[in-house]
């Protein structure tokens, strides 16, 4: 008869291994993606990056134009640069694919998001050209005003836009047939590394399985294809990626061992402080701080049952440094405190 067993890889922890994250530097590989990116941006006449989701570089920068380098090196229009990138990253999470747009400088820029199912984890930006003057009404601006960024003296301001002008200009045609190459691209490796990822965990656990049980027979046919369509346990978000604290509830979801302000989340979606809390609070349904703290009294209560981790290294990774505080708020949440709702739960599994 054969045995079968429940596979850890499909529960989001284990006893004794950590939940895996993904993020953008795990999925792209980035040693061998600035590789392909290199190529990419001399194959295309375009400049590449890729960015997490606070618009912030984590691949060096393929073929920069020199305009964008003076830019980038002023700290007030380098911070422009980050926030248009983030918003047109979230805004082509919101259209499901690239979004063509001109930045703050009004060149054109395009935004490939990179998602592992609902995950948003950043995006693949790649533009620094000038649309020919018969397309100039077809890209989008993100932002209304172009930045004051030429500095007062007569002959810098010729240099830089002595270097404007040099920038390539390039067919909106065209634009697009490099952004669905480069999401078509990114789309295939994303799915390479979940799929990989699922695949060696399911190998991991049956050679364990294989070691502890060597008699049995595993019915590894049945495990395999579900493994690789479940590339996460992430829970449902209560929000649309199409929303504006999109950002901010999947920086919440991923690091609630960590602090976290309402002034890093309303600076993270690009909002002021009191229309964040507004916006917040419709969207979710909650507080910003209760819901914090229900995301995590959720995960305690799941690490409680499926782990065997102690009752202070639970509220360490659920981001209580004070145990106290811990199960005051998980008692007034749950009626009773960890270590209770642990046995109880227990109990009722066996009776």
């Amino acid at each position: 008869m054969m045995a079968v067993f429940e596979c850890p890889a499909r529960r989001r922890e284990i006893e004794g291994m950590s939940r895996f994250e993904y993020t953008i530097e795990n999925v792209l590989d980035i040693p061998l993606w600035e590789k392909m990116q290199d190529r990419l941006a001399e194959l295309t006449g375009t400049a590449i990056v890729c960015i997490d989701i606070k618009g912030k570089p984590v691949t060096k920068h393929s073929g920069r134009t020199a305009f964008c380098s003076i830019v980038r090196e002023n700290p007030v229009s380098r911070k422009r640069c980050f926030r248009c990138d983030a918003l047109a990253g979230v805004e082509a999470v919101r259209r499901g694919r690239p979004y063509i747009y001109l930045c703050h400088c009004g060149i054109v820029d395009v935004a490939v998001p990179v998602m592992v199912g609902d995950i948003y984890l950043g995006a693949v930006m790649f533009g620094q050209v000038r649309l020919r003057h018969k397309d100039q009404e077809k890209a989008e601006r993100l932002v209304n005003e172009i930045s004051s960024i030429l500095p007062q003296e007569d002959a810098a301001q010729q240099e830089i836009l002595r270097k404007y002008e040099l920038l390539p200009e390039m067919d909106y045609d065209r634009i697009v047939q490099v952004a669905e190459y480069i999401n078509d691209m990114v789309h295939y490796i994303v799915d390479r590394a979940v799929k990989s990822h699922t695949r060696d965990e399911t190998y991991k656990w049956l050679m364990s399985a294989n070691a502890e049980q060597p008699s049995e027979e595993i019915q590894i046919q049945e495990l395999l294809p579900q493994e690789e369509h479940r590339p996460q346990q992430t829970g449902v978000l209560p929000v649309n990626p199409s929303s504006v604290v999109y950002p901010a509830v999947v920086y919440i979801r991923d690091h609630l061992q960590q602090e976290i302000t309402m002034m890093e989340m309303a600076d993270l979606c690009h909002l002021s402080p009191s229309y964040f809390s507004r916006t917040f609070n419709k969207e979710t349904g909650e507080s910003f701080v209760n819901y914090i703290s229900s995301r995590r009294i959720q995960l305690a209560k799941e690490l409680l049952l499926e782990t065997g981790k102690s009752i202070s290294q639970i509220a360490e990774e659920v981001g209580y440094d004070n145990i106290s505080h811990f199960t005051a708020v998980f008692k007034r949440t749950e009626g009773i405190t960890p270590s209770a709702y642990r046995s109880s739960k227990k109990r009722k599994k066996f009776s």
